[in-house]
């Protein structure tokens, strides 16, 4: 399929529309798989390691299979039951029911910030330290372990950094550009860039997400990481200086950093959706796109379908004055249930799995892996740029929609978006926050 049709393969914040939706989906989806453990699921099988995941491409497949037969070859008597979920049902449904029933689930595929944190609140999540090694730790690149105070509770298979600027190297050159290493050269870049049918920069912000995991890394790197998470629970108080970090949303959208005479008005990236925007940078018409890591399959794809006149290059967000590095990903990766009867076994299993025949593998479909070897994995200049801004010191931000409950999270986006489309000043915008933060905590009460 030619990449200007495709949605990018990264985890989706939905609109409160199809959060309602998925709400009647969910309702029905419990009482069938209750139905279905009460008729054949009665009780746990010792000899049995149950392994709930949501790879379904042929090739995915075709990597877990081999994993698994390679284990059960090492593991006589010990055999691995794999339980596949479409992405979306396991990430809003299937994630949790695994953790009820007669059969949960041994080892598990997910998402390093909520799920792994309600997961350790909750005592499902199997502290894995015990059977880990120190040389096991060293190969991954440790802000994508995950660690719950002294224990670690989840190994990492692979990263999607959410906010990267792609370019179009050719026009950078045409205007003497490099590429810029502070936040106010970025904006200069950006003032330069733009002119009648000239657009400096082209982002679809419709379902919010796209610049809410962008304003996320700018709030992570302006607070830190526990300080964010305070903001974001409600326990610390919003003020314009807490916010502070936002204000590069506020200059982009006093400057029309997203917008150009004859091309887009005003306030368009509010009513553009993520694929319009690849497809106007794709087809030339803007000097820069802010995306996330996957956006490097659709640059292949591009290639491929001979679409693309012009060699992209890509930087991380610049950092601004007096900031802490921080990055914003989705970490995905894997847990095993506390209530498992294998828990030497299902690490042996995860260490098998995330060693570097199987995740070299998963990195030639486009992974971006998270073993400190990964640089080796490929010989190509942007997987390899990539790997390079991941293995940069910087804290991991969770994008919120996979850090915090949907609500926080819908509370954050909207609000960057105001902030974007000139709606809100720093000011007005941490009332609104603090507001809206108290009717949060009445419901979750």
């Amino acid at each position: 399929m030619s990449s200007l049709n495709r949605t990018p393969p990264a985890v989706r914040f939905p609109s409160r529309r199809r959060l309602r939706s998925w709400g009647v989906v969910a309702s029905v989806a419990l009482a069938l798989w209750f139905a279905r453990d009460r008729l054949s699921l009665s009780s746990a099988r010792p000899n049995r390691l149950r392994f709930v995941h949501s790879f379904t491409t042929a090739s995915e497949k075709a990597i877990i299979d081999d994993a698994v037969a390679a284990f059960e070859q090492s593991h006589p008597g010990l055999s691995v039951d794999q339980v596949v979920f479409n992405s979306e049902t396991y990430q809003n449904i299937g994630w949790r029911l695994q953790f009820q029933g007669s059969r949960q689930s041994d080892v598990f595929f997910t998402w390093l910030g909520f799920k792994t944190r309600q997961a350790s609140e909750q005592g499902w999540s199997l502290d894995l330290s015990p059977h880990l090694s120190e040389q096991d730790l060293a190969q991954f690149v440790p802000t994508t372990l995950g660690r719950n105070g002294d224990k670690i509770d989840f190994l990492p298979q692979s990263v999607d950094l959410s906010n990267l600027v792609w370019y179009n190297q050719q026009w950078f050159r045409t205007n003497a550009l490099s590429e810029p290493t502070s936040q106010a050269e970025w904006l200069a870049h950006c003032e330069k860039l733009r002119g009648p049918g000239s657009l400096a920069m082209v982002q679809g912000n419709r379902e919010y997400w796209p610049m809410g995991n962008f304003g996320a890394e700018l709030m992570g790197r302006s607070l830190g990481l526990a300080r964010l998470n305070e903001l974001f629970l409600g326990r610390l108080p919003a003020r314009a200086e807490t916010l502070a970090g936002l204000q590069l949303l506020v200059d982009f959208a006093r400057q029309g950093s997203f917008d150009a005479p004859g091309v887009l008005a005003p306030g368009s990236i509010g009513s553009l959706s993520d694929l319009d925007a690849k497809v106007l940078f794709l087809s030339g018409k803007a000097a820069q796109h802010p995306i996330g890591s996957w956006f490097t399959a659709d640059i292949r794809d591009a290639r491929d379908h001979h679409e693309l006149r012009f060699d992209p290059g890509v930087f991380g967000i610049p950092p601004g004055p007096n900031e802490t590095p921080a990055r914003t990903a989705v970490v995905t990766g894997y847990q095993v249930n506390s209530r498992t009867r294998h828990p030497r076994e299902a690490v042996e299993f995860l260490k098998l799995l995330l060693s570097r025949p199987y995740q070299e593998r998963f990195a030639a479909l486009g992974n971006l892996s998270a073993r400190r070897d990964a640089t080796t994995f490929t010989t190509e200049p942007i997987p390899r740029r990539l790997l390079q801004i991941l293995a940069e010191p910087a804290a991991m931000v969770p994008p919120p929609d996979t850090g915090y409950s949907p609500e926080r999270a819908a509370l954050f986006y909207e609000l960057c978006s105001d902030l974007l489309l000139g709606k809100l000043d720093l000011t007005q915008a941490a009332s609104h926050w603090n507001r809206q933060q108290v009717l949060i905590a009445r419901k979750e009460r």
